[in-house]
């Protein structure tokens, strides 16, 4: 996904939603690779499908599609 998909304000919010994730893995221990920063930010989506905003699930899409893993 390219930064020009968003505007500015939702860019920085998903970049701050993946700085998120990675501070909780970094401090439970986890590695940090795309892979697990993807299950991360789709387990939370999932975990919050219910209680959450629509905004806030789009930018939890929006941050696993700038992070996910290449897969040939």
């Amino acid at each position: 996904m390219k930064r020009d998909i968003l505007n500015e304000d939702d860019y920085d919010e998903v970049c701050r939603v993946i700085g998120d994730a990675v501070i909780v893995l970094a401090e439970c221990g986890h590695e940090t690779r795309r892979a697990e920063i993807t299950s991360l930010l789709k387990r939370t989506r999932l975990q919050r499908a219910h209680n959450s905003e629509r905004d806030e699930q789009r930018m939890l899409e929006h941050a696993i599609r700038l992070v996910k893993p290449d897969t040939p």
